[in-house]
């Protein structure tokens, strides 16, 4: 435990350190190569409750994400969103495969984390590229876990952060995500995208830092306390 007569110091230091680690986080989240990473902007006409379908070769949001192959559906205000008001789903209309594809400006020979929330009630495969190559540790398949709620986010709690890393070998590169769903008599036909972040570096969670910035912290006090008793 400090000593009462030195907690006066040593919380402004730790305190400070804490600042520190959280405000790196931030940059990091605020670093996102990513246009409409939750797809807020697209199909800016679309009513709530709106599910509407574009096929290859239309953007859905006048732009940032294209459609390069399949149908893509863009969910609006459904049960079927994690966050906002929108989120899309691959296999809105069939069973695949259907991609969309963002091209992001990006620096070679540096390293890419690459997350994205995820859910599908339906048996499926799934991949990420970047620049034409698989992502190493993106996943094969969407966690099936459903979509019980009927009101809007009521199934954010469904969702699954995915993260991977990859490493960018030109100055534009497309993100692709696709998809292939394998519909059951008992299964539902979506899988569900939302919140996608592309950031330069490995980017650890923000709870991961903040213990990370705390741990530092307190060994550091501790050594400052340790010399401060010696002297």
């Amino acid at each position: 435990m400090i000593p009462s007569k030195n907690r006066t110091w040593a919380r402004p230091i730790l305190l400070g350190l804490i600042a520190f680690g959280l405000s790196r986080a931030a940059e990091a989240r605020a670093g996102n190569l990513v246009q409409d990473p939750g797809f807020e902007s697209a199909d800016p006409t679309a009513l709530p409750g709106d599910s509407n379908l574009f096929t290859s070769g239309m953007s859905i949001d006048g732009g940032s994400w294209n459609v390069t192959q399949g149908t893509v559906g863009v969910d609006t205000l459904t049960s079927f969103i994690f966050d906002g008001s929108k989120s899309i789903v691959l296999d809105g209309d069939n069973s695949g495969p259907d991609s969309i594809t963002q091209t992001l400006a990006t620096t070679p020979g540096q390293l890419y984390t690459i997350s994205f929330w995820a859910n599908a009630d339906v048996p499926n495969s799934f991949s990420v590229t970047f620049g034409g190559a698989t992502v190493p540790g993106a996943p094969t398949s969407i966690a099936q876990n459903g979509f019980p709620g009927l009101d809007p986010l009521s199934n954010s709690s469904f969702f699954q952060l995915y993260t991977a890393t990859a490493t960018a070998t030109s100055i534009s590169t497309d993100l692709t995500f696709t998809t292939t769903a394998f519909p059951t008599a008992t299964s539902g036909v979506t899988v569900e995208l939302d919140n996608v972040s592309v950031i330069a570096g490995s980017v650890p969670e923000p709870a991961s830092s903040a213990l990370a910035v705390i741990g530092a912290a307190t060994v550091a006090g501790g050594a400052i306390l340790r010399r401060k008793r010696i002297a």
